[in-house]
């Protein structure tokens, strides 16, 4: 894989984020976008999938001219992407103070494995940050596994790039996205996860159906309850059976 200076790679999920920094780029810049894609074993991958295709499409239908500027999304199988020791042991040091996400490991050794030097992870601002939050800038910009990672969108919130996208008509697109890791039946939020949780808090609730809504906002005392203490009881026992038992949930 190789860089250009006209081109911007991403990790695009089908996710609100990354789609709205990715529409971002195509409708208000001259950049060719390159997205990127990490295929797991995970609940939500094929409606993620599916979702990044109805994407392309409309975009394709409602804006052809940028068409040329968006190129094919680069599909790699996790299993594919080798983990190195180095990579594995400073993560592992930087989770001893704040949770960091097994996907950011594995999109850290793909930077490696494929010589990217610079690609957008898009994550944006938490209206309720608390001390467990992962920012990829506060808590570990300055670490070397993650400096091939921006994040573009760390000081928007989720409702403030909602509004910008509803402004310039892009909302459409943004409807569109996959807003849950663990989809009940494999098409409704679940309201339990990370994903729906923070959708709540960020004002973006309405998105969501109502049982999941519900469901989100009965879980936010223990989610904030989860994210504050985690630095300080993250060796209990207590605290590492929550971890091993609800941890891709958390």
């Amino acid at each position: 894989m190789t860089e250009s200076t006209n081109k911007v790679d991403i990790f695009w999920t089908g996710g609100m984020d990354s789609t709205f920094r990715l529409v971002q780029l195509l409708l208000s810049t001259k950049f060719v976008v390159q997205p990127h894609y990490i295929v797991r074993s995970e609940d939500s991958t094929g409606i993620e999938i599916d979702a990044m295709i109805n994407i392309r499409r409309a975009i394709s239908r409602e804006y052809p001219e940028v068409m040329t500027r968006f190129l094919p999304t680069l599909y790699t199988n996790a299993e594919r992407i080798p983990s190195y020791p180095d990579i594995t042991e400073q993560i592992e040091e930087l989770s001893k103070s704040v949770k960091i996400f097994a996907q950011y490991k594995m999109m850290s050794n793909y930077c490696r494995a494929f010589n990217i030097h610079k690609i957008e992870v898009c994550y944006e601002k938490n209206v309720d940050t608390l001390p467990g939050d992962l920012r990829l800038s506060q808590y570990f910009g300055n670490s070397k596994v993650f400096e091939n990672f921006i994040n573009p969108l760390e000081e928007l919130t989720k409702r403030e790039c909602y509004h910008t996208a509803k402004l310039n008509g892009w909302d459409d697109i943004l409807n569109m996205t996959s807003t849950c890791r663990r989809p009940i039946k494999k098409i409704k939020p679940c309201g339990m996860c990370t994903t729906c949780i923070d959708m709540v808090i960020d004002g973006m609730g309405f998105t969501l159906p109502l049982s999941a809504r519900i469901k989100a906002n009965l879980q936010l005392p223990f989610r904030k309850f989860w994210r504050k203490h985690y630095p300080n009881h993250q060796n209990s026992k207590l605290f590492k059976l929550i971890h091993r038992k609800l941890e891709h949930r958390l």
